[in-house]
């Protein structure tokens, strides 16, 4: 594996040889099958305010790391580290405590957002849960949110539903729910894949925005080299629920090490890939 130095920042979060293996369950009557390992000791460190981005075809594993790294699921081995605490170990008031600092941004908002819930309950709700806000001072907290995500004037999106939203303003009311409660650590899954490129983009300097501003990591997942490169500080290249390769994007785009780094580069679209200038260039 072909690693480079990461920033100096100090680590927000790491994993340290985590494993991660699923049962095929083939029938009905059948209690055991194959065993499909999705992580196969998987490390890497993430540091404060930085863009990190996870890149790998579908399949690879990127996904299911998210979700140990959310506690989602349950690891077979190894250690995953926020602030230094082991996260597997929290439970009761710890664990809410963590879930309210560490927050995602799905793959398919249509999906995530519940069809009969207004875009200022969407927003609203995680403050509910963790009792974040009394209610006098929600509705403020809401329109900063979604002001926050580029959906303006905010106030004429509360009481609009999913529907009624395109698919990148959907994905904003998506953001705005993470954002809500200004973790530190958001995980972004796929969030650009049901959108166009030129959409994408916005979605890209939106993000850019909220590091800038708030100061918040991103685990970046991605099957698209391109997008990690333009947005992402450092990038981890994983096949096979193993990380081949890590460093710093341009240097991964530039100089990579890996096979099948080289093939996923070679799957992207030249003319838009390696001529471009990285995505932190252009803000």
């Amino acid at each position: 594996m072909h690693t480079e130095a990461k920033p100096d920042n100090p680590d927000i979060l790491e994993v340290e040889r985590v494993k991660k293996t699923y049962r095929d369950e083939r029938g009905l009557f059948r209690t055991s099958g194959e065993t499909l390992t999705a992580l196969n000791g998987v490390s890497l460190n993430i540091g404060r305010g930085e863009i990190f981005g996870l890149v790998g075809a579908s399949g690879s594993g990127k996904t299911t790391l998210g979700r140990l790294v959310l506690h989602l699921e349950s690891m077979d081995a190894g250690s995953i580290r926020f602030h230094g605490t082991e996260i597997h170990s929290l439970k009761g008031a710890a664990l809410k405590a963590f879930r309210r600092r560490v927050q995602m941004i799905p793959q398919d908002p249509y999906q995530s957002l519940n069809p009969y819930m207004s875009v200022y309950d969407t927003v609203a709700e995680p403050l509910i849960i963790h009792h974040d806000a009394a209610k006098e001072k929600r509705s403020q907290l809401v329109e900063d949110a979604i002001r926050a995500a580029g959906l303006t004037p905010a106030k004429a999106y509360f009481n609009r539903y999913p529907h009624q939203l395109s698919g990148g303003q959907r994905q904003r009311a998506a953001i705005a729910r993470a954002m809500v409660l200004s973790p530190d650590f958001v995980i972004a899954d796929e969030p650009t894949s049901m959108l166009d490129a030129s959409i994408s983009f916005t979605i890209f300097k939106l993000l850019a925005e909220i590091r800038k501003q708030r100061g918040v990591t991103f685990l970046f997942i991605t099957h698209d080299l391109a997008a990690a490169r333009f947005l992402c500080d450092r990038i981890a290249v994983i096949y096979h629920g193993e990380i081949v390769e890590s460093g710093p994007a341009e240097s991964i785009i530039r100089h990579p090490q890996s096979d099948y780094t080289r093939a996923l580069i070679d799957a992207q679209p030249r003319f838009s890939f390696m001529k471009q200038p990285h995505f932190r260039e252009q803000t």
